[in-house]
């Protein structure tokens, strides 16, 4: 039972099609249209047109990009989802998240900035925005309050 009586449910995962084992390390980016499962080391990005699911032995090393994203491992990188992002008792990311929605169990880290609720952005084109946005935010000074300056 969790919080307030509902029954806990298990994040809904996709079939997982592709698997990073223990023993394996890989040094470059990751992608494809099924699920993932990392439970080695990747040093590099890893992008999904499903879910990825860190396991408690799994780190990435780089930025994740998914529909679902479950960690119970280590994240050193930004992630951002379209769904859900778990992050299990085990999990750690440090970086920032861009999720439609979030949960973070008791013993779970997250390091960073958070971005919820809307469609994940890209981060670049945010920053620039928000740069402009700021510009035009300042008002002009009229030239009698200049001089005062």
């Amino acid at each position: 039972m969790s919080w307030r009586g509902q029954k806990e449910t298990n994040p809904t995962v996709d079939k997982i099609e592709n698997v990073i084992g223990r023993s394996c390390t890989v040094h470059g980016d990751l992608v494809a249209d099924g699920a993932f499962r990392v439970d080695g080391t990747i040093e590099g990005s890893v992008e999904s047109k499903a879910s990825v699911v860190v396991g408690e032995s799994g780190t990435v090393k780089g930025d994740i990009r998914a529909v679902e994203v479950l960690v119970a491992g280590k994240i050193h990188g930004n992630v951002t989802c379209t769904g859900h992002l778990d992050i299990m008792s085990t999990g750690t990311i440090e970086g920032d998240i861009d999720a439609k929605s979030l949960r973070v169990e008791t013993g779970g880290v997250f390091a960073g900035t958070s971005r919820m609720g809307g469609k994940p952005t890209d981060q670049k084109a945010q920053k620039a925005g928000k740069e402009q946005k700021d510009k035009s935010a300042t008002p002009e000074l009229s030239p009698q309050f200049s001089a005062a300056r």
